[in-house]
């Protein structure tokens, strides 16, 4: 894989992105198992091969393919080969989803955005790489599953790039196949790359059921050699947040007292009490006479973290208890949302700490997914 763009005109201007240095972690988001190896592959390999930690999301189980090369339940057989294929590319973790194939698109994008921002928050990726705007083969799947991963990315300040085809390459597989692939013209393409094809093929041929007589596949490959790109789909802004402070959790019920109470009973099972309570809402029309949507704010404390932060250093009393914030969203759902209690690192700089922002992060984290649940 090569370093980066080869010349400064493999890459257009603004964009302020390069591929070494700023990559530090990165999560892929596709629909289908085989997608991360037919697709994504030979980046995904380069990135692990220069020490890039990659884990996968995939929303489905492929049952849907009209390709069915091995005997036995689709859905069964491709996770195996999405497990063996990831192995071989030396993506770990993989995380596959039961969302029905072909039909991704009729399901809430804020639903699957919150799988994409659930694994954000655990694993901390500097950017998400998922698949063009269109889909590349215009599949309604490869559209929804994108647009969830950039919904996600834009509410927690990480980088996209998306795989993408130049326009060359998929004229000549509509011509010849008959196929329906979206190209990208140069000025569209934001790095090229120079890639590896070895691992990329090994971790195709784990995905028996779908590659044996896949010449469109195979094709575009050919057509591809040592070559890859990537778009930029968005960049959080470098003078403003660049990273998640907020775990969230979103409710299909509307704001109401008996949320309040859930969200309380679900910090208690994690070891948090209330402290304090906030009714924002009520504050700012009874001092501003402003109108404003449902918004509560609760002081989460677990004592024993409290104390072990406290030893460490007495300041942290500043950034406590953990801000726990219920509001409406809309009029039909609520929005709870924690402060990552890394951010008690991350400001001290007492590198120290991380071991009980940790174990809060864990707890907290826990709660919202007692809510979500």
């Amino acid at each position: 894989m090569g370093s980066g763009p080869t010349n400064p005109a493999d890459r257009r201007s603004g964009q302020g992105f390069e591929l070494t240095g700023d990559v530090e972690r990165v999560l892929a988001v596709v629909a289908h198992p085989d997608d991360e190896s037919f697709a994504l592959g030979a980046v995904l390999d380069g990135l692990v091969a220069r020490g890039v930690p990659v884990s996968l999301l995939c929303f489905t189980h492929g049952e849907a393919s009209t390709l069915h090369g091995r005997a036995g339940d689709l859905a069964t057989l491709r996770d195996t080969e999405l497990r063996s294929a990831a192995a071989v590319l030396g993506v770990e973790p993989v995380e596959l989803l039961d969302y029905p194939d072909g039909r991704l698109d009729r399901h809430p994008l804020d639903d699957l955005a919150g799988h994409v921002r659930r694994l954000i928050a655990a694993q901390r990726p500097s950017h998400l790489l998922v698949f063009d705007t269109g889909g590349v083969t215009a599949h309604p799947d490869h559209q929804q599953a994108t647009r969830a991963a950039l919904a996600a990315a834009r509410a927690t300040g990480r980088a996209v790039l998306a795989w993408a085809l130049p326009q060359d390459i998929a004229e000549r597989l509509n011509d010849e196949f008959g196929a329906a692939f979206a190209g990208r013209r140069p000025d569209e393409i934001d790095v090229r790359l120079t890639v590896s094809r070895t691992r990329q093929r090994r971790a195709i041929a784990a995905h028996r059921s779908q590659s044996l007589h896949n010449h469109v596949l195979h094709r575009r490959l050919a057509l591809q050699r040592d070559r890859e790109h990537l778009r930029v789909l968005y960049q959080p802004s470098r003078g403003g947040l660049s990273m998640s402070y907020a775990y969230t959790a979103r409710l299909p019920q509307p704001f109401s007292a008996a949320v309040v109470d859930r969200v309380r009973a679900a910090l208690k099972d994690q070891g948090f009490g209330v402290l304090t309570e906030i009714d924002i809402q009520a504050t700012l029309q009874a001092k501003l006479g402003a109108a404003m949507e449902d918004y509560v704010i609760l002081g989460a404390c677990n004592p024993p973290l409290a104390h072990r932060a406290l030893d460490i250093d007495r300041e942290i009393g500043l950034l406590l208890p953990c801000n726990v914030v219920v509001r409406a969203d809309g009029t039909g759902a609520t929005l709870v949302q924690a402060l990552d209690p890394q951010t008690m690192v991350q400001v001290t700089g007492r590198p120290e700490l991380k071991a009980v922002a940790d174990d809060a992060a864990t707890r907290l984290r826990a709660a919202l997914d007692q809510l979500g649940g």
